[in-house]
Parts: structure tokens; C-alpha cells; sequence
């Protein structure tokens, strides 16, 4: 069975059109942009197209009507007709007059009335047609203009509107955004510079986006060379630039910037750096502060380290020291009993005197073994002072043992600024000038001298004295607590005394050495660094 089709409805019968209308905008669109770049071309391109469509326009009347064939003109309207829709007016002019010439001098002279109006004809209409191009293509630019121009100025706002925003952020951002150009001769400039350049580089942008230098001239000295190096190795090998430097800022003073660019190249062969730079004034002296605590916490570690093992030494020391005077206590404390038992008066007198002895001997020990414990666990409170005065203050407490040795003590130190804990500095002076008195030559006035002076920042403190000295080979050895050189009877003490001076001395970070030779005297020398 066959099927019928009725008519189209009225819905699908108006769409028809507008397909069509469609299809024809879409085809003017795609060949208009082409339409206009051609008529916008070079002169001598339009002249190519109206020599091409004469050409074409010969040919084809030769095809179909050959040398003698009627209808002369009517070939020559089309070619007309593209060249003046294509070129303009001087592409259908050159056309129509090329037309002209080869029907008139080869294909059909004017021989009659007839064939004059038929020529006349033809010059009319052409000279229409091609007016009508021209106008057609001044049309199509004129519109191609407005697009360009519509389009422009939608660029343009959304440009401003990226800027607008970007600014915002670039604002918002604790640092600055900038564009940092240095072209082949050295000279540089800021092609950009965010608002807030007022608040980290602390000039305004106006004044260095031409001439960047009143900002350059402000980078310390100390590190202007190695920025420019940066530079330079960043525009040769193309690289990410990025620097910590210090800026004398005109209101904050000496601030720390860190600055991170993408260099790029520029046809002239300048280089431009996009980046970002922000004040870490802050974050140093915080990464300074950590750097420090840690520091002084590996000193202290290693400072508690050295204390244990001298402690673990002074113990074992010490409790033999401390058996002697306890052992000849425990020892006479019998001998004391039998003498009471027997009344013998002579032993009681001499039991107790060495029991006495012992006792005074044994609180002289423990008394010591205070100040070494003292010295070695109390927090160092470290302050500038001047040398010359504590110096002399330490000799104003010996005062009374000086007077009553008869010491002759000199003092020779500049007036100088150095760190120190002064109770322990005061406990170093006390013992090595008592001690320079103590082990002076039977017989003599010691004479002691004490000697300051400063070399390539370094302080050097001596005290000498002319007494009886020690062979070389002990050098070291006089420093370990309870080292004795001597017998007891011939200078009494417990042998602690140069041991709390190395102490005080390694606890402060200075070097504490002695140097002598037997009845000739001895020199402790003290060396320290001075506070920058």
C-alpha cells in the first residue's frame, strides 16, 4: 500500500526561509573578512585582479562565440562584476577598460549605430557595477572597522577590569609586584610597579618607572655588587632571580628584602623581570633568634657535658682527698680514748691537735668543693665592663693579703670594654694573685705584674710573678682539681684554686694557659674576644 504525503505544515514551511537565511549569513560572514582584507591590499595586488578577470572575461568570449561570434560584450559583465566586488573601483575600472579596449580593437569594432549603443550599454552598466563594488566594499570595511573597534574596546574593558583586579590583589599581597626592565646599555626602569612599592621600597612609583636608580642607590653597599652579579647571571642564562638584600628604607632605615623574578627577553635584547619583593626584615631577626637559641643550646649541652665529666673527675678527687683528714680523725679519735683512759695529757694534747688539724683540713676541702660546684653549675649572667675597673676592684678585696705580704702588685690594662659574669671574673683575679702571693721565694717581696693589652680584637690578660715557678711539663696538669706541685707543709691549700680559674675561663669561651720554669716565676695569660 502506498503511503500519502499531505502538504507541508505552516510551522515547517517558515522554517524553510529561515534556514536559508541562515546559510547566507554564514557564507557572508566567512567571505566578507576575505572580501575586505582584498580590497585593502596593495595597490599593485587590485591591479593584478583586474588584469586577471579581463583576462578571464577574453578568454571566455572566445570559447563560446570565437573571434566573430555575436554577443561581444556579454562575457565581459561578470568579470566586471567580481573584480569591482573584490578589488573595489580600481580593480573594476582597470576591468572594464581592459574589456573595452580588446572588444573594440580585436573582437568587434563600432561600424554602426546599433553597435555604438550596444558599446554605450556597456560602459553605463559596467560603470554602475563598479560603482555599486566600491560602495560594497567601503561598506563591508566601514562594518569591519565597527567589529574591530567593538572588539578593541571590549578588550580594552576587560584588560582594565584584569588590571583593576590584579591591582586589588597586588594591594592586598605584603609585598610589592613589579616589573623590572635593564636594557643592553646598564640603564633600567619599572614598566610596573604595584601602589603598595610606596609602603616596602618607600618611594613612589612615578618616581622610578622611568629611571629605577633612586631606588638602586639605596641598596647597601655591602650587597649592591652581589646584585648586580645576580642580575647579570640571571639575564645570561635566563634563570629565576632570587635574593635576600639590605635597603635603606627613607623611614623603617636599614630593612632586609628578599626579591623572586622570572626574567624575560625583549626583541631590543633588554631583559624584563616580572616578580614580587617583601619586607623579611622580620623573619630574620627571627631565623636569627632561633639560629642563636640553638647555638646556645649546643653550647650548653656541650658545656653540661664538659661539667659532668670534670664532676665525674672532681668526685672521684675529692672522696679521696676527704679520706685522709677523716681517716686521721677516725685514727687519733682512738688514740684519743686510750689517752684519756690513762691520763696521759701528752697524747691527749697531741691527738687532738692533729684531730683538730683534720677537721679544719676536711672543712677546708668541703668549703672548696662549694665554690667548684658553684662555679660550675651557676647560670653565667654575662655584661660589658670595662677591664681597668674590675680589675681593680678584685685588688681592693685582696687589699688586706697584699698589705700583709707586702706584695708590690702593678697594674698595667687599657680601659676596654669586655663581656663577662663579674662574680666569676672577680673569683679568677682573687685566685690567681693569691695564688702568684701564695708561691712566692722564702725571703722575697713578691712582685706581681698585670698586663693588658688588645691585638686584631683580641684581649690578652697576664699576671706574672717572680716566685718559685714550675717545671714546663706541668703546664696543664697545675689546672686539675686537687693537682699539688708542692708539699702541704710548705704552702698549705687544697690544690682547687687553679682549677676554678680553667673553669671560670672555659665556661666564658676563653683560653686560660700558664707558662715557667723553676724559681723564675710564673705567667698565667688569659685570652678573650671583644665584643664587636
Amino acid at each position: 500500500m502506498s503511503s500519502l504525503k499531505g502538504p507541508p505544515s505552516p510551522a515547517a514551511s517558515s522554517d524553510l526561509p529561515r534556514a536559508e537565511h541562515g546559510r547566507i549569513r554564514t557564507i557572508f560572514a566567512t567571505l566578507a573578512p576575505q572580501l575586505v582584507r582584498w580590497y585593502r591590499s596593495p595597490l599593485p595586488w587590485r591591479i593584478a585582479i583586474g588584469v586577471l578577470a579581463a583576462a578571464a572575461g577574453v578568454v571566455w568570449r572566445l570559447l563560446i562565440a570565437g573571434e566573430s561570434g555575436g554577443h561581444t560584450y556579454v562575457t565581459f559583465y561578470l568579470p566586471v562584476l567580481v573584480a569591482s566586488f573584490t578589488g573595489g573601483a580600481v580593480s573594476g575600472a582597470l576591468t572594464l577598460v581592459i574589456s573595452a579596449a580588446v572588444a573594440q580593437l580585436w573582437l568587434a569594432r563600432i561600424e554602426g549605430l546599433e553597435d555604438a549603443l550596444a558599446f554605450a550599454t556597456f560602459l553605463t552598466t559596467n560603470s554602475l557595477i563598479v560603482v555599486v563594488g566600491e560602495a560594497f566594499q567601503r561598506t563591508l570595511t566601514h562594518v569591519d572597522n565597527l567589529e574591530t573597534r567593538h572588539a578593541m574596546e571590549r578588550l580594552a574593558a576587560q584588560n582594565a577590569r584584569l588590571v583593576e583586579q590584579f591591582g586589588n590583589v597586588a594591594l592586598a599581597a605584603p609585598g610589592v609586584v613589579f616589573s623590572f626592565r635593564l636594557d643592553t646599555g646598564g640603564f633600567s626602569s619599572c614598566p610596573y610597579l604595584a601602589e603598595n612599592v610606596r609602603n616596602v621600597f618607600g618611594v613612589a612609583p612615578e618616581e622610578i618607572c622611568d629611571n629605577a636608580a633612586p631606588m638602586l642607590r639605596r641598596i647597601d653597599g655591602a650587597d649592591n655588587e652581589r646584585m648586580r652579579a645576580s642580575f647579570a647571571r640571571s639575564a645570561a642564562q635566563m634563570t629565576l632571580l632570587r635574593e635576600q638584600f639590605r635597603y635603606d628604607h627613607p623611614s623603617k632605615g636599614t630593612i632586609w628584602l628578599e626579591t623572586q623574578a622570572q626574567p624575560v627577553r625583549q626583541a631590543d635584547g633588554s631583559t624584563i623581570w616580572h616578580g614580587y619583593a617583601q619586607d623579611v626584615t622580620e623573619r630574620r631577626r627571627e631565623e636569627a633568634a632561633r639560629l642563636a637559641a640553638e647555638r646556645a643550646l649546643e653550647q650548653r649541652i656541650v658545656e653540661l657535658e664538659r661539667v659532668n665529666e670534670r664532676l665525674a673527675r672532681f668526685a672521684y678527687v675529692a672522696s679521696h682527698d676527704l679520706q685522709e683528714p677523716l681517716r686521721k680523725i677516725v685514727a687519733f679519735s682512738q688514740m684519743l680514748d686510750a689517752a684519756v683512759s690513762s691520763s696521759d695529757q701528752k697524747d691527749i694534747s697531741y691527738a687532738s691537735e692533729v684531730m683538730r688539724g683534720s677537721a679544719l683540713r676536711a672543712r677546708e676541702l668541703v668549703e672548696d668543693l662549694l665554690v667548684y660546684s658553684r662555679v660550675v653549675e651557676a647560670p653565667l649572667k654575662v655584661q660589658r665592663r670595662d677591664l681597668r675597673v674590675e680589675i681593680q676592684s678584685a685588688l681592693t678585696d685582696l687589699s688586706e693579703l697584699i698589705e700583709e705580704s707586702g706584695a708590690d702588685v702593678s697594674l698595667d690594662a687599657p680601659c676596654v670594654e669586655f663581656e663577662a659574669d663579674p662574680p666569676q671574673f672577680a673569683r679568677l683575679m682573687h685566685n690567681l694573685v693569691s695564688n702568684a702571693i701564695k708561691f712566692r721565694r722564702p725571703g722575697e717581696t713578691p712582685r706581681i705584674a698585670i698586663h693588658a693589652n688588645v691585638e686584631d680584637s683580641l684581649l690578652r690578660l697576664s699576671v706574672s710573678d717572680d716566685g718559685v715557678g714550675f717545671e714546663a711539663k706541668y703546664a696543664s696538669a697545675i689546672f686539675e682539681p686537687f693537682k699539688r706541685l708542692h708539699s702541704k707543709a710548705e704552702y698549705p691549700g687544697t690544690g682547687i684554686g687553679l682549677a676554678i680559674c680553667k673553669t671560670i675561663a672555659d665556661r666564658h669561651g676563653w683560653t686560660l694557659a700558664a707558662r715557667s720554669q723553676p724559681l723564675q716565676g710564673a705567667t698565667f695569660e688569659l685570652t678573650m674576644r671583644l665584643p664587636s
